[in-house]
């Protein structure tokens, strides 16, 4: 996205457009509307960063509101723009809307206007606050109490902070989705440990509360341009600190590789613009390999790719998985990983053996008729714990493409 300086006709002629498409949806419907601009201080008015906070916002009202009668989204360089037109009352869309700008710090960032259905715009019970002072921002505007650079600035801040706990949020949900998901063959789940005595569920679940804040600190770390040292650092803390909530048990030290790359990608991607896999395989390469692991033993024996191998060439797997979530259910997209990846952790368990008799069975519940998916997926999940076999590999990727399909249709998902 070319970042844009626009002037101060510009706005003006946006403010005018989007007057008369108000007064053109209040005729044709005869509903109330929200209207959702940003409050974005400056010259430049939209950013991967604006955009990202703005595609969260028609989230949050989607979720609050419901279905719209209508809705007309636009990002030109002014700054994004939506129109929702409700079958709900004015004063009850002004309530959620009310809730939204006030209930995080981003919202203040958000500016919701409900027109009524004679066009009549409804008045805030309260002036808004100073993003500096928290004062009220009238006052404070009037006098030019605080300078261009510091608003600016702030407003930088409140993007930057949002993000980074935004996609630090989305990576805890695809974990905890994929843990949750039953059946899983071999793999800790809600019907049983898996092919594992040292694991569960609950256990799972803190290693994941512990990572979270983790994640938010790389993201962080990435989007004020930390290079890839300070973010290696900050990845081993994390490891230490999943080590310490499990009590030594590596429930998700290949998951924390993967999720750190390309959280730190779409960091560099939000703050400098670029294709997040290409940002996601050139810090992969920056970084140190790892040494000691299963992981890369298992790569120089069998001569087979791992976690390292699909962030150096941009998650290809786990890209396809997310795309094949756009039709089919996780387990679905879990067995066709099995069937197709070359899992480390299934090499150090089982071999060369082990690893082709999991993809065969897993190709084989794939072509069965999907009424029997479930219950052949449930005697495989036996089969694999007799024979002590697990697909880590294939759960990591797993939650890699839960995680990019969800970012990927929620971030412009209203635009479209």
């Amino acid at each position: 996205m070319p970042i844009v300086n626009v002037t101060l006709e510009d706005i003006l002629r946006a403010r005018d457009t989007r007057a008369n498409a108000q007064r053109r949806l209040l005729r044709a419907y005869r509903l109330p509307l929200v209207s959702f601009t940003m409050n974005i201080t400056g010259p430049v008015k939209s950013s991967p960063l604006i955009e990202l906070a703005f595609d969260a916002g028609l989230e949050a009202l989607y979720d609050a509101l419901g279905q719209p009668a209508a809705a007309e989204v636009i990002r030109p360089a002014t700054g994004c723009e939506a129109l929702l037109v409700y079958d709900r009352p004015a004063a009850e869309l002004k309530a959620a809307c009310l809730t939204l700008e006030t209930a995080a710090p981003i919202g203040r960032l958000y500016d919701l206007d409900v027109l009524d259905t004679d066009g009549s715009k409804l008045s805030r019970p309260e002036p808004r606050t100073c993003l500096i002072c928290g004062g009220p921002v009238t006052v404070c505007s009037r006098s030019r109490a605080h300078g261009l650079d510091a608003i600016v600035g702030r407003t930088h801040e409140i993007l930057a902070d949002f993000a980074a706990g935004h996609l630090a949020g989305l990576a805890a949900k695809a974990l905890t989705e994929e843990v949750r998901l039953t059946p899983k063959p071999g793999l800790v789940d809600e019907r049983n440990n898996g092919a594992h005595n040292d694991m569960n569920l609950p256990l799972f679940l803190r290693s994941i509360d512990a990572l979270t804040p983790w994640f938010r600190r790389i993201t962080a770390l990435s989007l004020s341009g930390a290079d890839a040292a300070a973010l290696q650092a900050a990845g081993l803390e994390a490891e230490a600190a999943m080590f310490r909530a499990t009590g030594g048990v590596n429930t998700h030290k290949g998951a924390l590789f993967s999720f750190s790359v390309l959280l730190a990608a779409l960091g560099r991607c939000l703050a400098e613009g670029g294709d997040v896999f290409a940002h996601a395989a050139a810090l992969a390469a920056e970084l140190t390999p790892p040494q000691d692991t299963h992981g890369a033993a298992v790569a120089a024996h069998h001569q087979v790719g791992g976690a390292r191998s699909e962030a150096l060439a941009g998650f290809p797997t786990a890209r396809k998985a997310a795309a094949l979530l756009q039709t089919h259910d996780p387990l679905t997209a879990l067995l066709w990983l099995m069937a197709h990846t070359e899992d480390t952790n299934l090499y150090h368990r089982g071999g060369a053996e082990g690893a082709a008799f999991v993809k065969a069975q897993a190709a084989a519940i794939l072509a069965a008729p999907p009424k029997q998916r479930t219950t052949l997926t449930q005697a495989l999940d036996d089969a694999l714990i007799d024979r002590w076999l697990s697909p880590g590999g294939s759960a990591d990727l797993l939650a890699m493409a839960l995680f990019l399909n969800n970012y990927f249709t929620a971030f412009h998902f209203f635009g479209k």
